[in-house]
């Protein structure tokens, strides 16, 4: 396009594309600047449209980075208002919950019931229900039974096994590197997990977890471990120094399973008066 037009770039100029900016329509003032670098004959308007280009530039940025600021603000206010309500709505269902479980609690005259809900060990509790749920917890994450991880790691030998737990390892964030929980990057809640080995044979061996560490799917040797992913969640089994190729090829006898020998706590618990002092309780 050929440098055609003599005119100056006027003060007046500059103030209509200001104007045209305020209201925030870009397009109209880049095709002006554009124009002018296209067509202005002498280099006086050439450097003036540049100048005018790179302060419209600096302003286009300075209002991305406002609206930024403001709609992280928006956001910020909207996650305070919805962490209260839930602690406001989480307070009043322990609320609930403690005053059902006080009813039942009074409900109960049952001597042997209401001694059963107290424990020299751990203390009193409100209902029955409240003790066998902590016992069931405790099992779930400190008994290693219920869940069985079978490695055909072909060393020749009965290795020692140490178990890790952890989440949102590099790679295994749900939306990729770097989109897990604040504070999550890089792996969190790192657990060493008891276990009870069981040696096959010299070649395979069976680790027995506690169930809060049950996970699906087949634990693979990469490199140096063998590892389970689920999802963001990881099971990490060291077994020392290893023959890598002896055991890459153990990896298709990989396998987990749900022990028959679980332990579990009873469902569906109901209590039953047979008489005054007397109560049936029945669960599946």
């Amino acid at each position: 396009m050929a440098y055609r037009d003599n005119t100056p770039i006027t003060a007046e100029d500059v103030e209509s594309l200001s104007k045209i900016i305020s209201v925030g329509n870009v397009d109209q003032v880049a095709l002006q600047v554009a124009k002018w670098l296209r067509e202005k004959m002498y280099g006086n308007d050439v450097r003036e449209a540049l100048a005018q280009w790179t302060i419209f530039t600096a302003k286009i940025a300075e209002y991305l980075v406002n609206d930024e600021a403001a709609f992280k603000l928006d956001v910020l206010r909207t996650k305070n208002d919805l962490v209260a309500r839930q602690t406001q709505v989480e307070s009043r269902q322990t609320d609930l919950e403690n005053a059902f479980k006080s009813v039942i609690s009074n409900a109960t005259k049952d001597s042997e019931v209401i001694l059963a809900r107290s424990s020299s060990r751990y203390g009193a509790y409100l209902t029955l229900d409240d003790r066998i749920e902590y016992l069931e917890q405790l099992i779930g994450t400190y008994v290693p039974s219920g869940f069985t991880v079978t490695i055909k790691h072909n060393q020749n030998r009965n290795p020692d096994v140490k178990v890790r737990y952890y989440e949102y390892a590099l790679g295994t964030e749900p939306d990729g590197i770097g989109t897990g929980p604040k504070g999550s990057f890089g792996g969190t809640n790192n657990v060493d997990v008891p276990t009870t080995v069981e040696y096959k044979d010299a070649n395979t061996v069976l680790v027995h977890l506690p169930t809060n560490y049950r996970l699906t799917g087949a634990p693979i040797f990469e490199q140096d471990k063998w590892r389970l992913i689920d999802g963001y969640k990881t099971l990490s089994f060291d077994l020392g120094t290893v023959d890598t190729t002896a055991a890459i090829k153990g990896n298709s006898g990989n396998s987990t399973s749900q022990d028959n020998n679980v332990i579990t706590a009873p469902q569906n618990l109901h209590a039953t008066a047979i008489n005054d002092t007397t109560e049936k309780l029945i669960w599946e």
